[in-house]
């Protein structure tokens, strides 16, 4: 038994005397450099708006037609119906509501994305909110826009850009925060 503690306190001592050694002269430090932030880059996700819009605004009077712009320097939707356009100021919209069919062209085909047979989940709603500034159309006619994402966490966007590689992000819904200056999109992920 003494031979035992013998070897145990010899071993110890020899392992604290070289851990000692090896120590540096100016002692240990962590990193000088900053950690990165875990929100996202910013990142465009595309986007489809239905063309069968309908605008809530406040009051609850109705208007409905296609979004053909989105002004945000001077906060404003542009709407069509029959050939005429109607500006309206975000600060009198409740908010926009989209229902109907898309429909993509792809390789020379129509191709339903929303409605007929290719009904939503509901499990797969997302609501982003981004400043006005990160939403932006693309192709009014085809119905084509684009979301600039970074008030999420990286894993998150990572996961948006995954599922947008295989599927179209539809807006089904756009209200605004106006004290914020913000957009807050209420978007479903159907499969092509």
């Amino acid at each position: 038994m003494r031979k035992l503690s013998i070897k145990i306190i010899t071993l110890a001592s020899l392992t604290v005397g070289l851990g000692l050694y090896f120590v540096p002269t100016s002692g240990f430090s962590l990193p000088s450099h900053e950690i990165k932030s875990t929100k996202a880059q910013n990142s465009a996700v595309p986007v489809a708006l239905p063309s069968d819009a309908t605008i809530i605004l406040n009051g609850n009077k109705k208007i409905s037609g296609k979004i053909t712009e989105f002004d945000q320097q001077q906060s404003l939707i542009t709407l069509e119906r029959s050939n005429q356009a109607k500006k309206v100021d975000l600060s009198d919209i409740q908010k926009v509501e989209f229902t109907g069919k898309v429909i993509f062209i792809h390789n020379g085909e129509s191709l339903t994305i929303r409605g007929g047979d290719n009904d939503s989940n509901p499990n797969t709603t997302q609501t982003w909110q981004e400043p006005f500034t990160h939403f932006k159309i693309t192709n009014a006619q085809n119905g084509k826009a684009e979301v600039i994402l970074s008030n999420i966490s990286k894993g998150k966007l990572r996961g948006i850009i995954t599922v947008s590689q295989t599927n179209t992000y539809v807006v089904d819904e756009l209200s605004f925060d106006h004290d914020n200056n913000h957009i807050i999109l209420t978007v479903i992920p159907y499969s092509e």
